[in-house]
């Protein structure tokens, strides 16, 4: 495993990955297709844009509360009762969701509780995948179910009004209860059941206790605090397509360039995904150096105000470049003890979505008081002066931590 390139063949070998592979291509498909569904169902019966703006916000918020709070029982509790569990009661929500004639209140508190029981899911998903990818291996497995990810993402956010125009939200819930159901059945299957990593009994940390013992342990590790911190320049990327449309507005064009904008970064992370383990086989430190700095820096030439071909091209290639993240995620991942691994993956995970929605406020208010195409190169100089300044510590604390 440390000698050679890692394979496609080499992961999908294992009989576990496969079976957690088919559990993530199924819910993932089915959720982001509901989601979208779900928020254009909310505009069309209300014809509120901001009950719309609530309905999305309830598709993540819960994440900041989950990550924290619900990360832990990735290993308090057998991960694999942990997947199986939430993704039944995912699919029970779900169906009293489809239930027609719901008060939007109720569909509000649904949602959140099935957002929330993402949590816990995700750190077990992730924590298990360490153990069954170790190595190196994990990173070729970490970024096919990202691909997966950013590709549901599109298809989802794509043909969900279609969707939901052609079979109703009903349907489209009822669908999603049987993904997740499936998903289930597949971890159940092919996963093997192991104990919690964090004992039980008397020894079993409490709620509270093994997020502040996950906590303490990443602050007293200064390559993990690193690596936490390396979401900041990520977030700082991702600006450009929340200001697509206004981009578009700038160069005096319409929808359709800001669709094509705003879904040129989830194209070039997909692009980035697949092109560059090919080209990288082993991610050396330079590899995350070179590739975390080109990340913002086309952004920044955004000051130029470029037109819509050559902007599209800038923003695919700040999204290749955030392959970056897929190596430091796995050295994060593999060098937490087991025992406190799922907590710490769900800090991680909250860390990474409460940048975003920051840097999503801060710049979107400063894009009201400038042009889009100066907000956008700012974020591009601002991101790759924090990713320069992060590698450099990065590589100095080489020696701190070790991938397991």
């Amino acid at each position: 495993m440390t000698a050679g390139r890692v394979t496609y063949a080499e992961i999908f070998g294992v009989r576990e990955f496969r079976a957690l592979f088919a559990s993530r291509v199924l819910a993932t498909v089915g959720d982001y297709v509901a989601r979208a569904a779900l928020v254009i169902a909310v505009f069309a019966d209300t014809g509120s844009e901001a009950l719309m703006g609530v309905t999305f916000a309830l598709t993540t918020l819960p994440d900041l509360i989950g990550g924290p709070l619900l990360a832990g029982l990735a290993d308090r509790i057998p991960r694999r009762a942990v997947m199986v569990a939430a993704d039944l009661g995912r699919a029970f929500l779900l169906l009293i969701m489809a239930i027609p004639g719901l008060p939007l209140v109720a569909l509000w508190a649904l949602l959140f509780l099935i957002r929330l029981l993402d949590s816990p899911f995700s750190s077990s998903y992730l924590a298990t995948m360490s153990v069954v990818l170790p190595g190196r291996r994990l990173v070729k497995g970490s970024a096919v179910t990202q691909v997966v990810n950013h590709v549901s993402y599109t298809i989802g956010y794509a043909f969900g009004g279609v969707i939901v125009a052609i079979t109703g939200l009903s349907a489209v819930l009822v669908f999603n209860a049987a993904t997740f159901v499936l998903s289930g059945l597949a971890i159940l299957a092919g996963v093997r059941a192991r104990p919690a990593t964090a004992g039980g009994g008397a020894s079993a940390p409490s709620w509270l206790g093994s997020f502040r013992t996950a906590t303490r342990y990443i602050a007293a590790h200064p390559r993990l605090r690193v690596i936490m911190l390396f979401t900041l320049p990520i977030a700082a990327c991702l600006v450009s397509a929340t200001l697509a449309a206004p981009y578009a507005a700038q160069l005096g064009q319409g929808t359709a360039v800001a669709g094509l904008l705003m879904g040129a970064t989830p194209a070039g992370i997909v692009i980035g995904l697949w092109l560059l383990p090919l080209l990288i086989p082993d991610q050396r430190p330079p590899h995350v150096v070179v590739l975390s700095a080109l990340g913002c820096l086309p952004l920044m030439l955004f000051a130029a105000v470029p037109g819509a071909v050559v902007a599209t091209v800038l923003i695919v290639v700040s999204g290749m470049a955030l392959y970056f993240w897929i190596p430091l995620t796995a050295e994060f991942t593999q060098t937490v003890p087991d025992d406190m691994r799922g907590q710490a993956v769900g800090l991680l995970t909250t860390t990474m979505r409460v940048t975003q929605g920051v840097a999503i406020l801060m710049f979107g208010f400063a894009a009201q008081h400038a042009t889009s195409s100066t907000v956008i190169a700012a974020s591009g100089a601002i991101g790759t002066a924090l990713a320069i300044g992060l590698s450099l510590a990065w590589v100095r604390t080489s020696g701190s931590a070790r991938t397991s």
